[in-house]
């Protein structure tokens, strides 16, 4: 009966790495590893456990549950009066999964993490910020993102500039590998070497080309037939997530989700140095670039000029290929755009040095 639930958890939730470790809800460094001298560890308030919580309600037991190895995973067995929880239901063992929600009797809640998992919060701590008020907002987010990865809920992200985002997270979630497809009736599919988004005018076509990856819509532009497109994602053998781009929380109602709020960089800026050089970090690694490879100059033109987060990425990406070529001219081909474009975009943000053009 295990092994059988853990297949099935594998095929629902693409993060399916090892866990490593579980993680104090709504906090960020009450964490506690999963591997210890104890084989089997097991987990309560006593000190003798080899993963000791504390526990404010007293609804956690001295020696509340054990885990074990099963197949490569971890799995948790209940030795409590009141009960463990996997994502608010109650059940006396179940197999771990990244994001998995561990309750213990009510009073304790922990996220199972593995690598991948890590990175994925790391990622929406920068989109959502880095303060220990942000904490509980990450996680709600993490549950959204897993649930949507699930197909149990639409994903729903609020703000501005969002479809760059919601690639990111497919493909933290669901690998670049699978297709992501933004309907849009507006636009033309406009695939490069650095923006890898197919684009499709119609809600039936989005699904027939983004099989197994994500769909992604935009409030203001929805399809005619978004009727179809949904009654498709609810066919119990489609295997395509739904993603919906919002400027207003309120639009977020007609697809019965708790959006996902980005801030505003404007209500960041004691973030923002951080928020380049991470993206700086993102476009320079891959091209052998170091750590530091911005000039002061081209920080302050990020930091001035570009008002979402979306935007600081697309600044990194094209300013690291320029770099890494040495030349504008080199840097657009090696992003698959034209040096006429790379040009025009600089220009319209107001790029200080144009003497490549």
């Amino acid at each position: 009966m295990l092994s059988t639930a853990m297949n099935i958890l594998r095929e629902e939730w693409a993060v399916n790495d090892d866990v490593i470790r579980l993680r104090e809800w709504g906090t960020t460094r009450r964490t506690y590893s999963l591997y210890s001298d104890q084989p089997d560890p097991v987990i309560g308030t006593a000190p003798s456990c080899a993963i000791q919580v504390q526990d404010g309600t007293r609804r956690a037991s001295r020696l509340h549950a054990q885990f074990r190895r099963i197949e490569g995973r971890w799995a948790v067995f209940d030795q409590s009066k009141n009960g463990l929880y996997r994502d608010g239901a109650k059940l006396d063992r179940f197999v771990l999964t990244p994001g998995t929600e561990l309750g213990l009797g009510g009073g304790v809640t922990l996220v199972a993490e593995s690598a991948r998992l890590i990175s994925l919060r790391s990622a929406l701590a920068r989109m959502l910020g880095w303060s220990d008020s942000a904490a509980e907002a990450i996680d709600l987010a993490l549950r959204a993102i897993r649930f949507a990865a699930q197909r149990r809920m639409t994903l729903v992200l609020c703000g501005a500039d969002l479809v760059p985002l919601a690639e990111e997270l497919h493909r933290l979630t669901l690998t670049a590998e699978r297709p992501f497809v933004l309907c849009n009736p507006r636009r033309s599919t406009n695939e490069t070497t650095w923006n890898r988004t197919r684009c499709a005018a119609t809600g039936s076509a989005a699904l027939e080309e983004a099989v197994g990856g994500t769909v992604c819509l935009t409030a203001r532009h929805l399809p005619s037939d978004l009727r179809t497109l949904m009654r498709g994602l609810r066919r119990p053998e489609c295997q395509t997530q739904l993603v919906v781009c919002s400027e207003r929380t309120t639009e977020a109602e007609v697809f019965n989700a708790a959006p996902i709020v980005i801030p505003p960089l404007a209500s960041r800026k004691e973030e923002i140095e951080r928020i380049i050089e991470e993206y700086a970090r993102d476009a320079g690694e891959p091209r052998g670039l170091g750590q530091q490879w911005l000039s002061q100059a081209e920080q302050t033109w990020i930091r001035t000029n570009m008002t979402t987060l979306a935007l600081i990425q697309k600044a990194t990406t094209r300013l690291a290929a320029i770099r890494q070529a040495g030349s504008m001219t080199q840097g657009a081909a090696r992003l698959g755009i034209s040096h006429v474009a790379m040009l025009k975009w600089l220009r319209t943000h107001n790029f200080p040095d144009l003497a490549d053009s």
